[in-house]
C-alpha cells in the first residue's frame, strides 16, 4: 500500500478538524490550568489570555453543530482549518485525472512514488504537511510541559528546519532567534520557562 492510499484511507476513518480540535482544547485547558500556579500573578495575565482565547474558540468550533444559526455562521465561515487539505484534494483530482485521461501503464508505474510524495509533501516526504505540522505542535507542547519551554522551542526549530529540508546555517539561525525569544519572555514576564515537570525541574537560569 503506497503512503497515499494510507493517508487516504486515515483521512476518511479519522475526522482531522476535530481530532485537532481536541488536541488544542486538552493543551490550552492544561495551561490555563498551570497559569493559576504562576507566584506572580502579573506574570500569568498574557498566558492565561491566550490559553482563554485558544480554549474558548476551540470550544466553539467543536460544538459549532449545536450553536444558534448566527454565532454558528460567524463562527464556521472564520474558522478555515483544513484549507491545506481542501487544497490537496483539489491537486489529487487533477493527478488522477491526468492519469486517466492518457498516461500508459510504464509511465505511471515509473512515477507514481514521486507522484504520490509530492501529491504528500511538498518536500518530498512521506507524510502530508499539515499531518506533520500537527504533530509537531503537539509534540512540542508536551516537550514543553517535560523540560520547559525554553529548551523544547530551539529543538522544535531544529526538527522542523530539518523536515522542510531548510539550510543548515537558516535553521541553526532560527533555532537562536527562537531559543532567545523564549528567554525574553522568561525575563521580561518572569514565568520559569526553563523548568519543566519531568526534568530541569529546578531551572537553571
Amino acid at each position: 500500500m503506497s503512503s497515499k492510499s494510507l493517508y487516504r484511507r486515515l483521512s476518511e476513518r479519522f475526522d482531522q478538524e476535530r481530532f485537532l480540535l481536541i488536541v488544542l482544547i486538552l493543551g490550552s485547558g492544561l495551561a490555563l490550568a498551570e497559569t493559576f500556579r504562576f507566584d506572580i500573578s502579573s506574570a500569568a495575565r498574557f498566558p492565561r489570555l491566550t490559553g482563554s482565547v485558544v480554549f474558548v474558540g476551540a470550544l466553539l468550533l467543536f460544538f459549532s453543530k449545536y450553536l444558534p444559526g448566527p454565532l454558528r455562521a460567524a463562527v464556521e465561515e472564520s474558522a478555515g482549518v483544513f484549507e491545506a487539505d481542501e487544497e490537496f484534494e483539489k491537486r489529487q483530482q487533477e493527478v488522477e485525472g491526468r492519469q486517466q485521461s492518457g498516461d500508459d501503464a510504464t509511465e505511471s508505474g515509473a512515477t507514481e512514488p514521486d507522484a504520490d510524495r509530492n501529491e504528500l509533501s511538498t518536500v518530498g516526504r512521506p507524510i502530508h504537511d499539515s499531518v506533520f505540522t500537527g504533530l509537531i505542535a503537539t509534540g512540542y507542547a508536551a516537550l514543553g510541559f517535560a523540560i520547559g519551554i525554553l529548551w523544547a522551542t530551539p529543538i522544535f526549530v531544529a526538527v522542523y528546519g530539518y523536515w522542510f529540508k531548510l539550510p543548515r546555517y537558516l535553521t541553526a539561525v532560527l533555532a537562536v532567534v527562537g531559543f532567545a525569544i523564549a528567554y525574553g519572555f522568561m525575563s521580561v514576564l518572569g514565568v520559569p520557562l526553563d523548568r519543566g515537570q519531568l526534568l530541569v525541574t529546578s531551572g537553571v537560569f
